[in-house]
């Protein structure tokens, strides 16, 4: 039966390429309007030039060192992988699929933002993101055997119409610095993936998120990949960093990240390390400037396949991973004086499903010293886990 939906899972990866490419085969005769303005109900996102790194730069930045934690023998070989552990979750919305894009702390809160919120209305007609106690979620792991977690609603006010964002696809990142929200938004225009950023205020006790629509603004999108945009957003030094899916060589040849300035929306690009396959998320970076982001990889996606793994060639591969096609891992940065490198930590590598099946992970936070929370989107479903550092 696996194999069954294997071959199927690619047909369909197959025939959404070529529907991409078809459709990217109209701009020829007929070009999509400019990237700016938009039309919108209330005003137009701007789109601001990006400014490339400073050749010139007095920057001293140095080579990072390695994170204390998690610790793992880096010689290749095999690697430990952690063992994941299911949280099962309830609200009063079906969560099954709900599709969730990005987590992100605010105070003791854990917010939970599915790809889209106006698919969760309540009563009062705001769209809304999910939350869970961070209390509720360390009582649950010291005492498994009790009651599921329970999911609450928060209202996002002031939430763009889609109708102002042509060819709108939700949203895909979350990003918390002190009591502002960032949210990354993805839209398919005729063929061309972009991608926006919009700003807004976060109140833990007053419980709602409130959006400033005019402060909407476009990220160029460094290449034009089959439904990839900015999956990522971290806070680092009173800035943004913005984090494009695809930073592979073979796709992207010269990866960069866009450093947002929240003030002004200035825009520039800082070297980014060649990593294979997906970034499809990371948690909020540490006062060293140290975060991690989710390196996803399914089959489906055959595009971002790679024949050339640096990661695994220095780390080598655990038991799970040697023996199956997917990969599902977390890869430390650090945020260096305009530069993100790697810190050379060796990946986290989760335990693969026993079954064989995929689960794309597009959602994850740092839990304290303990590991690390992540979720799924709609394959297979909608998954709440915790991954524990190795030895823990």
């Amino acid at each position: 039966m696996n194999h069954i939906k294997g071959h199927l899972l690619i047909f369909v990866g197959c025939l959404l390429l070529l529907l991409n490419a078809c459709s990217s085969d109209t701009v020829d005769t007929e070009p999509p309007a400019p990237a700016s303005p938009l039309p919108t109900r209330t005003s137009s996102p701007t789109t601001t030039r990006v400014m490339p790194t400073d050749p010139h730069s007095t920057s001293t930045a140095t080579s990072p060192t390695p994170s204390p934690s998690p610790t793992q023998d880096p010689t290749p070989g095999q690697p430990e992988e952690a063992k994941l552990q299911i949280l099962p979750l309830v609200s009063a919305f079906p969560l099954d699929k709900a599709e969730v894009s990005g987590m992100a702390w605010l105070g003791d809160t854990l917010l939970i933002l599915p790809q889209y919120p106006e698919d969760y209305r309540t009563a009062g007609g705001s769209a809304n993101i999910f939350t869970i106690p961070k209390a509720a979620i360390l009582e649950y792991l010291d005492n498994p055997a009790g009651s599921p977690l329970e999911a609450s609603t928060m209202p996002i006010i002031n939430a763009p119409p889609a109708d102002q964002i042509p060819g709108y696809e939700g949203y895909e990142a979350i990003a918390i610095d002190g009591d502002r929200v960032f949210l990354t938004i993805e839209a398919n225009r005729r063929g061309i993936m972009q991608g926006y950023l919009i700003a807004g205020d976060a109140q833990e006790n007053g419980g709602s998120i409130t959006l400033r629509p005019d402060s909407l603004v476009e990220i160029p999108t460094p290449v034009q990949i089959f439904n990839s945009a900015y999956e990522t957003l971290v806070a680092v030094e009173g800035k943004l960093l913005a984090i494009f899916e695809a930073n592979g060589e073979e796709l992207n040849p010269d990866p960069q990240a866009v450093l947002i300035n929240t003030q002004n929306n200035e825009m520039r690009l800082v070297q980014l390390p060649s990593i294979p396959f997906r970034i499809t998320d990371a948690t909020a970076a540490d006062p060293d400037q140290r975060f991690w982001v989710l390196n996803i990889f399914m089959p489906i996606e055959f595009w971002f396949y790679t024949n050339a793994d640096p990661l695994v060639d220095r780390s080598g591969l655990g038991e799970t991973h040697a023996s199956n096609n997917h990969v599902e891992r977390l890869v430390e940065f650090k945020y260096n004086q305009g530069q993100v490198q790697l810190t050379g930590s060796p990946p986290l590598y989760m335990a693969l499903d026993p079954d064989g099946s995929p689960r794309n992970w597009e959602a994850v936070v740092r839990l304290d010293e303990r590991g690390f929370l992540a979720m799924t989107d709609a394959i297979p479903g909608t998954i709440l886990g915790f991954i524990p550092f190795p030895g823990k």
